[in-house]
């Protein structure tokens, strides 16, 4: 029983394309709700209020011991849901949780800034500049989470098996290729 972790940039599409990979493999689709139910676990649901709100309007500064007990709670989940298989794991740093398991695929997604500012104007009916702003603080916000978490930077090719650009293929393509990559680590 293997796993598929998936990381993306914003407006990459590569919620859309976890989820179709879902779809056709049968298998549970995990992403926010993971972050919810490791805060619930942990008994601090502020943390979940701050990751959810990446770019900080909230102004929620969970502590050292929160954010630790939040992170401890993130990283059992991702393991369990793992150790059941058949299961797409968007976000949270699940390509570094679970990097040593050789049946789980990692995958980054991405796509050409234009691409993705065009894609967040149109999804969420901003402006140019507005648009711009939160790809910014969201990507920033992604980055520092891995790096705070796990001390990497979330863009090295080496920590995924497959960098797929939703620019340069459609999510059907992309969803094919995930798949028969998984299926060449003998995660199927």
């Amino acid at each position: 029983m293997g796993a598929v972790t998936v990381s993306r940039q914003v407006g990459s599409r590569g919620d859309e394309l976890a989820a179709l990979v879902a779809q056709r493999l049968g298998w549970r689709l995990v992403s926010r709700d993971l972050i919810n139910r490791a805060a619930r676990k942990a008994g601090v649901p502020e943390v979940a209020l701050a990751e959810v709100d990446e770019l900080g309007l909230l102004g929620i500064r969970p502590s050292a011991r929160d954010w630790r007990a939040y992170q401890t709670q993130v990283e059992r989940i991702i393991r369990e849901l793992a150790d059941e298989g058949n299961v797409v794991i968007v976000g949270r740093g699940g390509q570094i949780v679970l990097r040593a398991r050789p049946e789980v695929l990692h995958v980054r997604v991405v796509a050409p800034f234009e691409l993705r500012l065009n894609w967040l104007q149109q999804e969420r009916g901003l402006g140019r500049e507005a648009a711009a702003a939160y790809l910014e603080a969201s990507s920033r916000a992604r980055a520092r989470y891995i790096r705070r978490s796990y001390h990497v930077n979330v863009e090295d090719p080496s920590l995924y098996h497959l960098v797929v650009n939703t620019g340069l293929l459609s999510l059907e393509r992309a969803a094919n290729l995930i798949i028969q990559a998984l299926q060449e680590i003998g995660g199927l």
